[in-house]
């Protein structure tokens, strides 16, 4: 069984990926590349964060709530790159490093941590809905962010 502190930090590098991943484009065609830069923010209602495994985490242990996302990289259409910087409930930040967005994912590479995937489930301008599969701890958690 894991630790508390090795849960709380696979919850939080989850939340990580969740956030930063990329999708082929909704409906109309556009690119997550199009809509991602910008100041994004957890959902808190009931239903935003869905915990799927055998775990004992709940959406409380989840403490981040604001992700930036800055156009200071390239987009061609296809790839968006650039800086991100994820804040906790308190204001204080808890990851930043460099994303990079294809089509299909958002790979994140937080410094001094591994690089990062995960799928975007839809979008729209002004929301994400999100899931990552952490295939170590057999844990499946789909969320929701929204641009601010």
């Amino acid at each position: 069984m894991l630790s508390k502190k090795s849960l709380y930090r696979a919850a939080c590098l989850a939340a990580l990926l969740f956030v930063f991943a990329c999708g082929g484009g909704d409906d109309d065609g556009r690119r997550l590349g199009e809509v991602i830069v910008g100041t994004w923010q957890r959902g808190w209602g009931e239903g935003d964060v869905v915990i799927e495994g055998n775990t004992d985490l709940n959406p409380s242990n989840f403490t981040y709530d604001q992700f930036v996302f800055n156009d200071d990289g390239s987009y061609n259409g296809m790839v968006r790159s650039g800086t991100f910087i994820a804040y906790d409930t308190n204001g204080y930040v808890i990851f930043e490093g460099k994303y990079q967005c294809d089509n299909h994912n958002m790979r994140l590479e937080p410094d001094g941590e591994d690089k990062m995937l995960a799928q975007v489930v839809y979008f729209t301008d002004n929301t994400l809905q999100l899931r990552y599969e952490n295939e170590e701890f057999g844990v499946t958690v789909t969320f929701i962010v929204r641009k601010l």
